[in-house]
């Protein structure tokens, strides 16, 4: 809860638009795949900078997943069927673009596996992440352990493992 003087002095009346926040690549490519071949133009309802719609062109022409057009420098052609494919992944252009790379050179399941974890978030979780809730509960079931190291290395693994138990990471035994 906030006062009305904090509410109103220090949060913005209305949030950024996701389309802002986001990188434009994917929203770029499936653009493409409508058929909506100049997207600067487009009339979004809070547009995007025309240099960033400009450099996901260039960046998805790089990517294969769109054709230089052939009477200009500039990117932002057709779509390939590369990028077609693309564009089927709920993923960033990037990420399946490794995607369908992994599976010409066999090495589909690492690729998985490398694109899941690059996807999820900062895999490292921090101490002051964890919190420290619980820690009467962590006292009393480490009450047993002599030296001061050893007792508060075993709180803290009990503090994580608390924390994963309550994110439903670890099964139940």
């Amino acid at each position: 809860m906030y006062s009305s003087a904090v509410f109103e002095n220090y949060f913005d009346e209305f949030s950024q638009p996701e389309i802002l926040r986001v990188p434009i690549e994917g929203v770029v490519l499936q653009m493409k795949c409508m058929h909506i071949d100049t997207v600067t133009n487009f009339p979004f309802p809070t547009p995007p900078d025309r240099q960033s719609l400009r450099q996901a062109e260039k960046m998805l022409t790089y990517l294969g997943a769109l054709e230089t057009p052939l009477n200009t420098t500039v990117a932002g052609g057709t779509v390939t069927d590369i990028g077609r494919t693309m564009a089927l992944f709920p993923l960033s252009p990037r990420f399946s673009k490794m995607l369908i790379g992994s599976r010409r050179h066999g090495c589909l399941p690492y690729a998985i596996a490398i694109v899941s974890a690059m996807s999820a978030g900062d895999p490292l979780l921090r101490e002051e992440a964890l919190g420290v809730e619980g820690s009467s509960e962590s006292e009393e079931e480490t009450a047993h352990i002599d030296e001061e190291k050893a007792r508060a290395k075993e709180a803290s693994t009990l503090r994580r493992r608390a924390y994963f138990q309550s994110q439903q990471v670890l099964r139940p035994k």
